[in-house]
C-alpha cells in the first residue's frame, strides 16, 4: 500500500462526506431518544418551502442552526432537532400545470400530482441536507401536506372557532390580481415607483361649467368614486362643503364632505374617495356610511359595474385617460414618484395588490397583541436589536388575519357555511381532517334560516396557518401526551430564523401556540440575515448575481461552505463574494463589463469564456488544507512512535506546553462565551488563526524536533501532548467542519476512543493545574522564535538553513528562563551555537555579528551570527 493512500495529500471531500453520511445514518449518530435523561432542548427548525433545491439563503440559515444542534449536543443537551417542509402554496400549483398540464378543474388528479411534485422536491432536498452535514434525525420529519399535520391544523381552527376567534365576512382586503388570492398584510409590502399624476376635474352639479380638481395616481377607479373630500380647516374650499359632483363616466353624483384625514398638501387638496384604492378608502366607506362599487375582477380586469369590462386594469387606465381628456376633463399631468403595495411573500410575483371586497375567512389577532408583545418580551434573542420588530409590528398592526387563499392545494378550511344567510357550520372532531369540497355537510339545512342551500368552503389555509404549529406539531401535541410535555411543556426551545419573517412566522406562531396551550412556545430566539451579493444588493435573477449552492458545492465541498456561513455576523446581512474572471487569463473582469458579454454572447460561449471566483471559499480550503496537513504530520509520526494512550501528565509538560495549552485554555472559554450566545463569526474568527498561527506555525514547528529525537519518553510525551491538543480543538472544529473532523478522528485517533462518532463527545474542558513560571517561560520562548524566525526571513535565510551562532543578552532573571529553554530554540531556529549571556557580561563580546536585534517585549538582545 503505497504512503499517498495511507496518508492522502489532500482532503478528498467528496468520498469523505458519502463515507461519513451514511455511517451516521447507519449507526443512528444523530438519533434522539426521549429517554435519554438529559435536559430537552428542542430546535423549532424553519421547514423550507419546497422548491426542489436549497438556495445560499438555506445553506446558511440551516448551518447556523446545525451549529446550534451540535454546539448543545456537545454542551450535555438532549437536542431534539426535527426538520420539515413547507409543503403547500401556490408555486405547486403553478409547476404541477406546467410540468405535467393537468387543469385545477382536474381536482382529483391534479391534488395527486401536487403530491407527486413535492415528494420528489422533498428528496432532492433531504439528499442537499445531507451533504451539507446536516445533523437532523429524519426519523421526526414532518411535511405540512400530510394528514396528520393537516389533523393538528383543523383541530385549532375549531377551537379558535369555538372561541369565537374565527369568523366569514365580505371585507375588502389585499387581493394580488396576478396570483388571483387574497393576501395577508405581513405578505406585502411597499416599492417606490415613477408614475403620473393625472389632474381631473369634476363638474359640480348646478354650477355651470365650474368643476372641482382631485389628483390622483389611479384614474382608473373613477367609475369606483362613493364620495369626494376635503380638509375641514382648508380655506380654498369650505364653499365646496355642501356641494355635489358629477363622477366622469357614470351616471352617479356623490356629495363633498369633511374629513380631517385629507391632506391638504397632496394634489390639489381635494381627494376622491373610491371602493378601494387604499387602507383610506376602506375607512372613510365605513366611517361615512358610503356606497360599495366593485369595479376589478379577481383576475385583473374591469368587471360588470364598468363600461370598460373584459379590458385589464391598466389598458383601462389608458382608455379612461383618453375618454377624460377627449371631454376635457384632465387639468393637468406630472411625473410623480409614489408608493404601491405589492405581492412580496413571492419574489416571482411582486405585483400591485388591490383591495377587493371578496368573502374571507379571518381570524383576530388584533384584541390579542399584547399578549403577542408579552410572550416576545419573555424570549431571550440573538441579537436583541431584532425583537423590536416584533413590537413595532404589534404596535402598528390594524387588520386581522385574513387565512383563507384561493387555491386548491392546502390545508382545506373545514367549515361549511349557508350561501342564503351566511351562518358557518363547523365540523366534527371526530371527522378531521376532511375536505368540505368533497364531504358532505354534518348538517343539511341550515340551523339558522332552515335553507338547504349549504355549501362545503373551496378555499384553503394561508401557509402561515400550516406553518404557525410548527412547535405543537414537532412535539406530537394531541397525539403523544408524554413526548409533549417534554419536548415543548418542559422543554428549552430555540426558533431560528430569518428577520424577514418576524413579521409572519413568529408572530403567527407566538400568537397561536399561546392560545393554543396557554404556554409561550419560545425560550429564545436566533435570527440570521439575508445573503446578499457582492455587491451588498440582496441576491436576485434580476441583479444577476444569484449564486446556487450546486454551483459550488461539488468544487470546494460542505466543510468549506459551512466555514462560510460561520463567518456571518448575527442578524446581519451577509454577502456571498465572487469576482468575474476570464476562465483563459485568470484576470478579472469588470461588473459592468460582464453584463455587456451576458447581453451579446450566447449562453454556453459566455460560461466558456467567464467563470467567478470565490474567494471566501478559497480560503475556507486552504484553512482545510491546513488541518489536513497537520493531521498528515501527526499520523507519520504516530506511526513510527508507539503509544497506548494521549492522557497527558501535567509534570511532563515543557514551558512551550504549558504556555500553548494557557494560550488553548483562554481561547477555549472566550469562544465557549460567543457561542454560548450564537456569535459563530465571533468565536470561529479566533479558532481559525489561533490553529493556523500559533498552533501549526509556532507550537508544531517548536516541538517538531522532539519527534526525532533519540530519547524514547521525550519522542512520547511530545507526540501525547500534540495529539491531546489536537484532539481537543478537532471537538471545536466538529461543531462548524462536522466531515474533516469525523474523518480525522477516525484515522488519528480512533484506537484511543472507544466512541463511534467524535459528534457523540463533550464539549472539551481546559487544562487545569498548569504552571504559571511554565507559562511565562514558555511565552518567553514561543515568542522569541517567532523573533528569530522573522529576522531569518528578513536576511532570505530559509528557515530550515543552521545558522551558526546566536547570542542572547538578558537580566539575570530573563536568563534563567532562557537557559531552560536553549534546547527548544536551536533546534527549532537551527543553530549550531546558542549562547545566553548576562547583560553585564554584553561589554566582553568582541565579535560582530552580523546583524543586531532588541527584543523589547523581554528587554534581549539579539546577536545573529550567519
Amino acid at each position: 500500500m503505497t504512503q499517498e493512500i495511507i496518508y492522502p495529500k489532500r482532503f478528498r471531500f467528496h468520498e469523505i462526506q458519502k463515507k461519513w453520511i451514511d455511517y451516521w445514518q447507519k449507526e443512528k449518530i444523530n438519533s434522539f431518544d426521549l429517554k435519554d435523561g438529559k435536559n430537552i432542548f428542542t430546535i423549532d427548525t424553519p421547514p423550507p418551502f419546497v422548491s426542489g433545491t436549497l438556495h445560499l439563503g438555506h445553506v446558511l440559515n440551516h448551518s447556523w442552526i446545525d451549529f446550534v444542534a451540535r454546539y448543545n449536543k456537545m454542551k450535555g443537551k438532549n437536542v431534539y432537532f426535527p426538520q420539515g417542509f413547507d409543503c403547500h402554496g401556490l408555486p405547486v400549483e403553478l409547476a404541477v400545470e406546467k410540468n405535467y398540464g393537468i387543469s385545477k378543474n382536474d381536482r382529483e388528479n391534479f391534488l395527486a400530482k401536487c403530491f407527486e411534485w413535492v415528494n420528489n422536491n422533498i428528496n432532492n432536498m433531504t439528499q442537499q441536507f445531507n451533504e451539507m452535514g446536516y445533523s437532523t434525525d429524519w426519523n421526526y420529519t414532518y411535511r405540512t401536506m400530510d394528514d396528520n399535520y393537516k389533523y393538528k391544523v383543523q383541530w385549532s381552527l375549531l377551537f379558535f372557532y369555538n372561541k369565537g376567534w374565527l369568523y366569514r365576512e365580505k371585507f375588502p382586503t389585499h387581493f394580488c390580481v396576478n396570483c388571483e388570492t387574497s393576501v395577508a398584510k405581513a405578505e406585502v409590502g411597499y416599492q417606490d415607483e415613477m408614475g403620473k399624476l393625472w389632474f381631473l376635474k369634476l363638474p359640480i352639479v348646478g354650477g355651470d361649467d365650474d368643476y372641482v380638481t382631485i389628483a390622483t395616481t389611479r384614474p382608473e377607479y373613477i367609475e369606483a368614486c362613493v364620495g369626494v373630500f376635503i380638509h375641514p380647516n382648508d380655506d380654498r374650499y369650505y364653499h365646496l362643503s355642501a356641494a355635489e359632483v358629477q363622477i366622469p363616466l357614470t351616471d352617479r353624483k356623490v356629495k363633498v364632505e369633511i374629513d380631517k384625514n385629507v391632506d391638504m398638501n397632496f394634489g390639489t387638496g381635494i381627494v376622491y374617495c373610491c371602493t378601494y384604492g387604499d387602507e383610506m378608502d376602506i375607512k372613510w366607506k365605513l366611517e361615512h356610511g358610503l356606497d360599495e362599487i366593485q369595479i376589478f375582477t379577481e383576475d385583473g380586469h374591469m368587471n360588470e359595474n364598468s363600461r370598460y369590462k373584459g379590458m385589464t386594469i391598466l389598458e383601462a387606465q389608458k382608455r379612461i385617460v383618453e375618454d377624460l381628456d377627449e371631454l376635457g376633463l384632465i387639468a393637468d399631468i406630472k411625473d410623480y414618484e409614489h408608493r404601491i403595495i405589492i405581492h412580496t411573500e413571492r419574489s416571482s410575483c411582486r405585483k400591485p395588490v388591490e383591495f377587493l371586497p371578496v368573502y374571507q375567512w379571518f381570524i383576530n389577532v388584533k384584541d390579542f397583541t399584547q399578549e403577542i408583545i408579552e410572550s416576545g418580551e419573555a424570549i431571550k434573542w440573538y441579537p436583541e436589536k431584532h425583537k423590536q420588530r416584533l413590537l413595532d409590528w404589534c404596535e402598528g398592526l390594524d387588520w386581522n388575519w385574513v387565512i383563507s387563499r384561493q387555491r386548491i392545494f392546502g390545508t382545506p378550511i373545514p367549515f361549511w357555511y349557508c350561501k342564503d344567510c351566511g351562518e358557518i357550520i363547523p365540523p366534527k372532531e371526530k371527522d378531521l381532517p376532511l375536505d368540505p369540497v368533497t364531504m358532505q355537510s354534518p348538517l343539511k339545512k341550515c340551523p339558522k334560516c332552515n335553507s338547504f342551500n349549504i355549501e362545503g368552503e373551496k378555499d384553503v389555509c394561508d401557509c402561515w396557518i400550516d406553518s404557525s404549529i410548527t412547535p405543537l406539531a414537532i412535539s406530537k401535541w394531541l397525539e403523544n401526551e408524554d413526548f409533549f410535555e417534554k419536548t415543548y411543556t418542559n422543554a428549552s426551545i430555540h426558533r431560528p430564523q430569518g428577520y424577514e419573517i418576524i413579521r409572519t412566522w413568529l408572530f403567527y406562531t407566538l400568537f397561536r401556540c399561546k392560545k393554543l396551550t396557554g404556554k409561550a412556545p419560545f425560550s429564545e430566539i436566533m435570527i440570521n440575515g439575508m445573503v446578499a451579493g457582492p455587491d451588498s444588493r440582496k441576491m436576485s435573477k434580476s441583479f444577476g448575481n444569484i449564486v446556487s449552492p450546486d454551483e459550488v458545492m461539488p468544487e470546494f465541498g460542505a466543510d468549506a461552505i459551512r466555514q462560510w456561513a460561520a463567518m456571518g455576523s448575527l442578524g446581519d446581512d451577509y454577502p456571498f463574494e465572487y469576482t468575474w474572471i476570464n476562465l483563459q487569463s485568470k484576470q478579472p473582469v469588470k461588473e459592468d463589463v460582464i453584463k455587456k458579454k451576458r447581453q451579446r454572447l450566447p449562453e454556453n460561449k459566455f460560461n466558456n469564456k467567464y467563470g467567478r471566483r470565490f474567494e471566501q471559499l478559497t480560503g475556507a480550503s486552504r484553512f482545510l488544507t491546513k488541518i489536513w496537513n497537520a493531521y498528515r504530520f501527526l499520523r507519520i509520526n504516530l506511526d513510527k512512535i508507539k503509544i497506548e494512550s494521549i492522557d497527558i501528565d501535567n509534570r511532563k509538560l515543557s514551558p512551550i506546553d504549558t504556555f500553548i495549552f494557557s494560550e488553548y485554555n483562554q481561547i477555549l472559554r472566550t469562544i465557549s462565551n460567543h457561542f454560548d450566545e450564537y456569535n459563530w463569526h465571533e468565536g470561529f474568527a479566533l479558532l481559525r488563526p489561533f490553529f493556523w498561527n500559533d498552533i501549526c506555525d509556532n507550537y508544531i514547528e517548536a516541538i517538531k524536533y522532539k519527534f526525532y529525537s533519540e530519547d524514547k519518553q521525550t519522542q512520547e510525551n511530545a507526540l501525547k501532548n500534540a495529539l491531546n491538543l489536537f484532539y481537543q480543538i478537532l471537538k471545536l472544529f466538529a461543531i462548524i467542519m462536522p466531515f474533516i473532523a469525523e474523518e480525522i478522528n477516525f484515522l488519528l485517533f480512533n484506537k484511543f476512543k472507544k466512541i463511534p462518532s467524535i459528534h457523540l463527545e463533550k464539549w472539551p474542558l481546559t487544562y487545569e493545574n498548569l504552571s504559571e513560571d511554565l507559562i511565562e517561560q514558555g511565552r518567553i520562548g514561543i515568542e522569541l522564535i517567532k523573533r528569530l524566525r522573522t529576522i531569518k526571513s528578513s536576511l532570505k535565510l530559509p528557515l530550515n538553513e543552521e545558522i551558526s551562532r546566536i547570542a542572547l543578552i538578558a537580566e539575570k532573571n530573563i536568563l534563567e528562563k532562557l537557559e531552560g529553554l536553549k534546547e527548544d530554540i536551536e533546534n527549532t531556529i537551527r543553530i549550531k551555537k546558542l549562547d545566553v549571556i548576562d547583560k553585564v557580561e554584553e561589554k566582553n563580546i568582541k565579535d560582530r555579528p552580523d546583524f543586531k536585534d532588541i527584543f523589547k517585549a523581554f528587554d534581549i538582545k539579539i546577536y545573529f551570527y550567519r
